[in-house]
């Protein structure tokens, strides 16, 4: 049961990815619409309650990153299984939430979404769909993935950063300041460079092997 754990922690993050996201979206649509369901009772209530849980959902899933990795090591639960679900899901986890960030910029900009802020998600998003078929169809069972690169590794971590500084930003009242907002789009294209960076090394390398 103990090496199953690692397994668990990963799945969760999808789950809490998935959910975080919902509850983002949705948290602002409440916000904008106040239509929402009459047995949650008073709307501000409702929204700030589903926002927290999205910043909460990201933290958690955030930090089973580094959890289950570290598990896996220490009580020797390394799988193939493990090694295909571990950077799906951290790619789950940050394309939700920048997928959520467009359409909420989309709504609440007379313009709609910059195309300084929707290119290079889409370049990350569909990066990521597309590394993600290709690692299913290549995996071999029963077959080690050889270790995550340090490129790989830098990827994610700024792709993190990228992801949770808008979850810190608004809440803290940061989000109107000119500099973080062009801080926050410089780094989500220095995410969007470095994954096309991983991403070209990764058709390079063999199938098996993490991007």
């Amino acid at each position: 049961m103990l090496k199953a754990l690692p397994n668990i922690l990963t799945v969760l993050r999808i789950i809490l990815a998935v959910a975080g996201a919902w509850a983002l979206w949705q948290s602002y649509f409440w916000a904008v619409d106040y239509n929402i369901p009459l047995w949650l009772g008073d709307a501000s209530v409702a929204t700030g309650s589903l926002a927290v849980f999205s910043v909460s959902a990201f933290v958690i899933a955030a930090a089973t990153d580094w959890l289950d990795g570290w598990l896996a090591r220490r009580l020797s639960a390394q799988s193939a299984l493990g090694a295909l679900l571990d950077p799906i899901a951290d790619k789950i986890l940050v394309d939700a939430y920048l997928l959520v960030y467009v359409l909420i910029l989309n709504l609440s900009s007379e313009n709609g979404v910059s195309a300084y802020i929707l290119a290079p998600v889409l370049v990350i998003v569909l990066r990521d769909v597309a590394l993600t078929l290709v690692r299913m169809v290549s995996n071999k069972p029963g077959h080690e993935a050889l270790p995550v690169s340090m490129s790989a590794k830098l990827k994610t971590l700024v792709a993190f950063i990228v992801t949770a500084l808008p979850l810190i930003a608004i809440p803290a009242g940061l989000g109107q300041h000119t500099w973080i907002v062009e801080a926050w789009i410089g780094l989500l294209w220095i995410t969007a460079m470095l994954s096309l960076g991983t991403g070209l090394s990764y058709l390079r390398r063999k199938p098996d092997q993490q991007a």
